[in-house]
């Protein structure tokens, strides 16, 4: 029994007739009536019954069609399932990254990515997250991961990371040994913030102005390791991510929880309307899988 010979049967058992069956599939009707014979006799039923102006299911016949459909759908299925496979382990992805993607473990997951999926070219460019954003609506990057900033509705978001931010201060600064402190009560700190690109950045202003106060910002720097720098010598304090800070224990520094909450959050974006091609698809599908909104 060959996949051809269910597909011819269907067919007949579709149109009622043999000539208008060979027509469909594109064969002669002499073939036709050839296979589904050979068919019959492997069987050793007779699937039709042939008149000269009618051709009817027996009732045997209409068992086999109920099963050969269901035969041909698995076997769709399967071709399905292997093309997707194919597909998805070749293509090529531009990816945006923001700065500090390592303190999240997220390189982790993108080398995992690579090893479980080596037929598809990973092309990395790291920018600030709002330049990032910028880049999706340009469609001069595939997708990018980003902390949330903004709403956009052209912009589909995948959380993967929720994260918060905390007051980091030396250890002699007379918030450091405070259980939790209120945003309100920094009104009058000086700030050493990352850059006004930054993800971060945002976060941290638009929870200083929810709290009716412009901060005092003394500077603003690129690197953590140089904000970090200047709070251990007493110049000021900053609102770091807790994800963040847990890379920096060995500073001389104390982490103070902030109330309200500030959250800070990690997602995958693209644009919405563009059709995803199948490895991107399976990127996305990975990192959720991996990373499933961690808190």
């Amino acid at each position: 029994m060959e996949i051809h010979q269910l597909q011819y049967a269907v067919a007949v058992a579709k149109y009622k007739s043999f000539t208008q069956a060979a027509n469909a599939i594109n064969i002669s009707q002499p073939s036709l009536s050839l296979q589904i014979n050979k068919l019959e006799e492997e069987l050793g039923i007779k699937i039709f019954e042939r008149t000269t102006r009618t051709v009817r299911l027996t009732p045997a016949g209409t068992d086999f069609i109920k099963h050969a459909l269901r035969i041909l759908s698995e076997v769709e299925q399967a071709k399905q399932t292997i093309q997707e496979h194919l597909s998805t382990n070749r293509g090529y992805i531009k990816v945006g990254l923001f700065p500090v993607i390592s303190h999240y473990h997220l390189t982790t997951t993108i080398s995992q990515f690579q090893k479980n999926y080596p037929g598809i070219k990973l092309d990395f460019i790291e920018y600030e997250c709002e330049k990032l954003h910028s880049m999706i609506l340009a469609s001069e990057i595939d997708i990018a991961i980003l902390s949330e900033t903004r709403v956009d509705p052209r912009v589909q978001l995948v959380r993967l990371i929720n994260d918060k931010l905390v007051l980091v201060t030396s250890n002699l600064h007379p918030l450091a040994t405070r259980q939790s402190v209120f945003l309100t009560e920094l009104a009058n700190e000086k700030f050493i913030i990352p850059n006004q690109d930054s993800g971060l950045f945002n976060n941290f202003i638009q929870a200083c102005h929810a709290a009716h106060f412009e901060p005092k910002i003394l500077y603003q720097c690129n690197q953590v390791e140089t904000i970090l720098a200047f709070v251990c010598d007493g110049l000021g304090v900053t609102l770091l991510s807790t994800s963040v800070v847990s890379n920096y224990k060995h500073y001389d520094i104390a982490c103070v929880p902030v109330t309200p909450t500030i959250a800070r959050r990690i997602s995958l974006a693209y644009l919405k309307d563009e059709k995803l091609s199948p490895a991107l698809s399976v990127f996305i599908k990975y990192f959720q899988n991996q990373h499933h909104a961690q808190s």
